[in-house]
Order: C-alpha cells, then structure tokens, then sequence
C-alpha cells in the first residue's frame, strides 16, 4: 500500500510537472522546434546530426563581419551521416516577407542555392549552378529588444541546380524551413 501512495504521488508531481511546461510554451513563442526538409530528385531529405556535426544552420549577419558582406543570410540542413548538404544563401537580403525568385530576386541583390555531397575525404560534389528557384518566405521576425524572445523565420523553397560542366542536374522540391532568429532590427 505504501508502494502505491509514493506511486500515485509520482505521477500526481509529473503531470504537475509537463503542465507547467505547457503553460511556459504557450508563453515563450521562441520554444517552437526548428527544422530544414526538402525532397532531392523525388527521394526525402531530412538532415540528421551527430556529436560534431550540426544538421541545421541559420545565419543572419545585418553588418559586415569578418569578410561576410552585410545582409548574408544561410538557411541549411546537412545529412552528417551520408554527407549531404542543401544550402540556400542570400545576398543583401532585406529582413522582409514574401515571394523571392531566385533569377530576379526582388529584395535580395543574388541568391545562391546549392547541393553538397562530400563523397569522400578531399572529393566534393557541388551543384550550384543556379537554373531555376524560388522561395516563399512566410515568417521573419526579430528579437525582441525589451523580452528578448527570440525572432521566428519560416517558409518554403524549391530549386533547380547543375554542376558546372550543366551534365549532371538536381531538382530539389518540397522545402519548408523554420529556424530561431536572434537578431533585433
């Protein structure tokens, strides 16, 4: 009987417990999971990390810093087990939402897609000559300055890229990304 009573105690103080998180989500908007998908030639592409590699990375850089022209922006995932990358990188981008076309962007001076596939050590495949792209961006909010939650970005791409010799083509539909933004502006 006493067994049961430090039990039912137990449970009781857990679901105290994932509650109180709830509640503390519901005010925290910067909690949400970020995440970079897309599909490579029809096949699903999900980036995974390990103990040294990173799967996701998010870059904002408003000012010049260390050879990074201003307004720099990368949104990647990489597949650390297999060696893949999948990069979107924007040049003097302003911090705005909305349809992007990567041939004529419209508040970007150039965007740069690319695939990365490291096949062994010192061979890299790159794809990033540009044929077509687009991106949507849904969501672009800052730091705030007084709470100091984090910004949010999030929305959709697909592209088009080839090697440089034009003999070898991906397609890459599908893209959604979300990532925590932690610049103010």
């Amino acid at each position: 009987m006493k067994h049961r009573k430090i039990f039912l105690a137990l449970c009781a103080l857990l679901a105290m417990s994932s509650s109180c998180e709830k509640d503390d989500d519901l005010r925290d908007d910067s909690s949400f999971g970020e995440y970079f998908t897309c599909k490579i030639n029809g096949v699903e592409f999900k980036p995974q990390g390990t103990f040294t590699c990173n799967n996701l990375k998010f870059y904002y850089y408003q000012e010049a810093l260390g050879g990074v022209e201003p307004n720099y922006m990368l949104l990647s995932g990489y597949d650390c087990p297999q060696a893949k990358g999948v990069s979107l990188r924007l040049f003097g981008i302003d911090h705005q939402t909305g349809y992007l076309n990567f041939l004529k962007p419209t508040y970007a001076d150039s965007c740069s897609p690319a695939f990365i596939h490291f096949v062994e050590p010192g061979y890299i495949v790159e794809m990033e000559n540009l044929i077509s792209g687009s991106m949507n961006i849904t969501t672009f909010t800052p730091r705030d300055s007084i709470t100091h939650r984090l910004g949010k970005i999030e929305g959709t791409f697909e592209f088009t890229v080839a090697n440089e010799e034009n003999d070898s083509v991906i397609h890459v539909t599908d893209g959604a990304f979300r990532f925590k933004v932690p610049n103010i502006w």
